[in-house]
């Protein structure tokens, strides 16, 4: 949803321009991301990859050296915010996947609670797309939705999803990151939870070179208790619904879909409805009976209690019928909705209307005062979720006309809602610089702690722990100087909690280079690796032409070909200048992206790559003329031509 109509497509696009390239992404998500849906769907879309995840042989191996590229290049600029804990109803499906654990060596996983107790529960998109052509425009795409980085929630689930595609100006402004709203406060929240206070910095720098969309503004929340001054400053939670509230006269009405509902008291209800000039009396939900599906496998979750509140302050219950034998008495999320979608609704959407004026916010929040926040009689506002909503003026709401449940007995309910676990494990993160993992973790005071780190299939204990003052924060060194043997996790256990927790590579770059996939075969990665470098820059992969003798691309030399001069079909002195021509023609590509991005006033972090992989072709080029010369001699020299050329070109290409 990018307007004010409501679409039906999946989540899984973007509305950058095609030539686009993606610079960097933040993700935010309520359970831990799924690695299979990061590496075979997510990643491959957005970075463009040519290979396909469900190849086989030799194909497979050239797409987990592309994903792994692609990523190494992208080093510590993708980042997922996770939390620790859940409270919601899963599905079976979801779960961690060994195959891909490896992308976390690149990709920053973090997890929210580094302060105390935070539940991360915003599902927030932020993709900086660099310029695709020479007028320098990059871009940033914004995603605020429903769903979280599972399979399930793109496989089973129905979400709502709000997209807008920025244009970015070269330098920042700090009259456009206010019409931000709470957006770039909500960031720096997030990053400082994660205990990485500046890690999302560039992001918040990212709205303060675009303009926010005309009628957009930001609803969030932030764990934590908020008294009155920092709420009429920061209007986080309910308080950021005031924000949002239609102008004009009379009492705001409010219609909810929402499929789990917090436990509600009378009172609570009517702080809460007061926050937008609402009352009670004024409150539609939307909600299901017993005998819909979704109610069997609870998934929609409406406690007792709360039902009894609702009928209590007289508030309306709308019936959302789902009859698959009969479609006319199914009510649906769009005109494309098909009775046989089994897909069960995630999506979180409130409405808010006075006489003609209507908001309409897509958001993460759940209908429950963990996501709205608690209010005292003194105004303050206590909040456990990270939550974010995006509020759209005079929006259509999909669901008018539904009519009233017969009676609140028929209502699907819950006695009381699932008790969340206990979280003795608040918060953690672990990196490995080459020498040694470090290893940090925020647990409950006097819990015993245990942890162990995993390499391949082994795993190695963690022995002691460091305490801080309070007896909150550990943390611990654990020697490892074996890079044969990369460490892939850390998985710590307190009571009945496990927190596995991916440890991220900081060596430096160079140093980096040289891991490949589990999967990949080491004894043909590397020339592998040299044929994906030829081919990002117009060659050719080295297996598109086994079992061929050199040609320059464009059948110059056919087999009854002659040439003039000395050169004589049988000799390859002066052919193989020409079959060089294919080599040169990869220098020339990348010298005309790096003419291309010098010229613009945004290109730093690509003149960093292409920099590099100039070194690295080189290095390439030296290596296809090793194995060409070991066919034949004459045959080395146009790779060491190109060779020879790029190292000239390198030398002046300008500084980043």
């Amino acid at each position: 949803m990018s307007s004010a109509e409501f679409g039906w497509q999946s989540l899984l696009l973007t509305d950058a321009p095609p030539a686009c390239w993606l610079k960097a992404a933040l993700f935010t998500t309520y359970d831990r991301a799924d690695e299979r849906l990061l590496a075979e769907h997510l990643l491959p879309l957005l970075l463009k990859l040519s290979r396909e995840p469900d190849g086989e042989g030799v194909e497979r191996q050239y797409f987990l050296l592309e994903l792994d590229r692609r990523l190494k290049q992208l080093h510590d600029h993708l980042i997922v915010v996770s939390s620790t804990v859940r409270e919601e109803p899963g599905d079976a499906e979801e779960g961690e996947s060994g195959t891909y654990g490896w992308i976390w060596r690149s990709m920053r996983h973090l997890t929210v609670g580094s302060r105390g107790k935070a539940v991360q529960h915003a599902k927030l998109w932020l993709l900086h797309w660099g310029a695709a052509d020479a007028d320098g425009v990059e871009y940033l795409e914004i995603v605020v939705s429903s769903a979280n980085l599972t399979r399930a929630a793109f496989k089973s689930q129905l979400q709502a999803a709000w997209r807008a595609c920025i244009a970015l100006d070269p330098k920042p402004s700090k009259a456009r990151l206010a019409r931000w709203g709470v957006l770039p406060e909500f960031l720096r929240e997030l990053a400082a939870s994660a205990g990485e206070d500046e890690r999302l910095t560039p992001f918040v720098e990212l709205l303060a070179r675009g303009d926010c969309p005309e009628g957009v503004t930001f609803v969030a929340s932030v764990p934590g208790p908020h008294s009155r001054q920092v709420l009429r400053r920061t209007p986080w939670g309910a308080a950021g619904l005031r924000e949002i509230t239609p102008s004009g006269r009379g009492m705001v009405r409010v219609a909810i879909l929402s499929p789990f509902v917090g436990s509600w008291s009378g009172d609570a209800l009517r702080r809460w409805c007061a926050s937008f000039e609402g009352l009670p009396d004024r409150l539609a939900l939307i909600w299901i009976d017993k005998t819909h599906p979704w109610a069997r496998a609870e998934r929609w979750l409406l406690p007792e209690s709360t039902l009894k509140a609702l009928t209590e302050m007289d508030s309306t219950l709308l019936k959302l019928r789902h009859e698959a034998d009969d479609p006319e008495e199914t009510d649906l999320f769009h005109e494309e909705h098909r009775p046989a979608d089994d897909r069960w609704s995630h999506a979180k959407l409130y409405s808010l209307q006075r006489g003609n004026s209507r908001r309409l916010l897509v958001t993460s929040a759940n209908f429950s005062p963990a996501a709205w926040g608690r209010q005292n009689d003194a105004g303050e506002l206590t909040i456990e979720n990270f939550e974010l909503g995006v509020c759209v003026e005079q929006a259509t709401w999909p669901f008018d006309g539904l009519e009233a449940l017969d009676s609140e007995q028929d209502a699907a309910t819950v006695l009381e809602l699932p008790i969340r676990a206990s979280a003795y494990i608040t918060w953690a993160r672990a990196a490995w610089d080459g020498s040694k993992v470090d290893v940090e973790c925020r647990c409950e005071a006097g819990r015993e702690l245990a942890g162990a780190i995993k390499s391949g299939g082994e795993w190695t204990q963690i022995a002691s722990w460091t305490l801080d003052a309070d007896g909150c924060l550990r943390s611990a060194q654990v020697p490892w100087p074996d890079s044969k043997r990369p460490p892939l996790l850390v998985q710590l256990t307190c009571a009945r909690q496990i927190v596995r927790v991916a440890i991220f590579d900081n060596r430096p770059a160079r140093d980096r280079e040289g891991a490949i996939p589990p999967e990949v075969d080491e004894d043909v990665a590397q020339t592998m690796r040299d044929g994906l470098l030829f081919e990002q820059y117009g060659g050719r992969v080295a297996a598109d032409a086994e079992g061929e003798e050199p040609t320059d691309g464009n059948d110059a030399l056919g087999q009854d070909d002659e040439v003039d001069g000395a050169g004589r079909p049988d000799s390859y002195s002066v052919p193989a200048f020409i079959l060089a021509r294919r080599h040169l023609g990869v220098v020339d590509n990348w010298a005309d992206q790096v003419k291309r991005v010098a010229a613009r006033g945004t290109g730093e972090f690509e003149l960093q790559l292409l920099r590099r992989d100039g070194e690295l072709l080189i290095e390439a080029f030296k290596r296809q003329a090793d194995r060409d010369g070991k066919k034949e001699l004459a045959w080395a020299i146009r790779a060491n031509l190109a060779a020879e050329e790029l190292t000239l070109r390198l030398k002046h290409i300008p500084e980043a």
